[in-house]
Formats: C-alpha cells, structure tokens, sequence
C-alpha cells in the first residue's frame, strides 16, 4: 500500500524535507464471519506504538500509519444477542438464513444507511459469492463422501441410504449422488 503511494502522495527526491511524511494512514479491517465463541462480538485493534527502552531522542516519526482491526462475529449470527451496533449490521448482514431483499430492507429501515442500486448490487454479489463458496464446499464434500463409501458399499441404495443420513447432506438428490457414484477416480501417480 506504501508502495502504491510512491509518486502520488510523496516523492523519493533527495531535495524533498517531506517525503515519506506524506504517507497516508492505513486501516486493514478483517471481518471474521464465523468468531469461535470466545471472540465473538469485539472488536480488536492493532496499531504501532513507539516506546524507548533506552535513553531517547527528539525526532517526532509517524507511528500511527498502520492499524490492523479485526472485527469478530459470531458464527451463530445471531444479530439479536450484538450489543454494538456495527456488529449487529454486519451479524444480520453476513446471515445465510436472510434473504436478500429482507437484507437491503433492513440496512435502510433499520441502519438507516443510503442503499442505492450500486449497493444493492454488491450485497447480492456478497450473498451470491458466499452460496457459490458453501454450495462449492458441500459439492466436494459429497464426492469425497460417496467415493469414501463406494470402497464398502457397493450396492447404490445402501450407499444412497447412508449418505442421506449425514446431516449436511440429508437433502441431496439421487442423481447428485449418483452422478459420484458412476464417475471412476483418477488413479494417483507414483
């Protein structure tokens, strides 16, 4: 980031007094979606501090350009039980159970945040990408579920049966399941 700045906020010209005086200020903001339960709803951050262990000196340098803050939300989303009320936006904003509409609805009536159609756009974006992630992971978790299976079940029905009462998997078609079950693995090379 420092280094995109290079030409546009300071210059590395010797006969400049300023030069990396003019570096900006840096945030990093991580949103952690699914906090284990002992960081959930905080906030964290993380900045630099100067403090002499000897002696001292009478420079007065920036510490203060880089900030880390890590916001913890809880992996139930339950945007109820969020006392802060960031928090509890981005906790009913990151919900996989909410829909949509009900999401943009809520940042306006309830947030009172300007919503418009270039917003709106990026909240079904972010809601698209995390069902296109989950639904990924799920895919690859049944293939390896079925092909893990296939080596002791050989009878389909028995094998259907099993994977079904897996709980992620408990509404996954027959074909979806089939479709693993009739593909041949790729032998690993030695």
């Amino acid at each position: 980031m420092i280094s995109a700045q290079q030409g546009v906020e300071f210059t590395t010209d010797s006969d400049d007094p300023v030069k990396y005086g003019n570096i900006k200020k840096v945030y990093s903001i991580w949103l952690c979606t699914e906090a284990a339960k002992t960081r959930a709803n905080s906030i964290e951050i993380y900045d630099i501090n100067r403090r002499f262990l000897y002696g001292s000196n009478s420079d007065s340098p920036r510490y203060d350009i880089l900030n880390a803050i890590i916001i913890y939300i809880s992996e139930k989303h339950d945007s109820e039980k969020a006392e802060n009320g960031l928090i509890r936006m981005l906790t009913y904003l990151f919900d996989e159970h909410v829909n949509v509409a009900d999401k943009v609805r809520n940042l306006k009536s309830v947030y009172g945040l300007n919503v418009t159609k270039e917003v709106e756009s990026e909240v079904t974006d972010l809601c698209s990408y995390a069902d296109a992630i989950e639904n990924k992971g799920i895919e690859k978790g049944l293939k390896a579920l079925v092909h893990s299976l296939k080596v002791y079940v050989k009878d389909f029905d028995e094998l259907y049966t099993a994977v079904i009462k897996n709980e992620d998997y408990k509404k996954v078609s027959r074909e979806d399941v089939m479709k693993y079950y009739c593909e041949t693995e790729t032998p690993v090379n030695s």
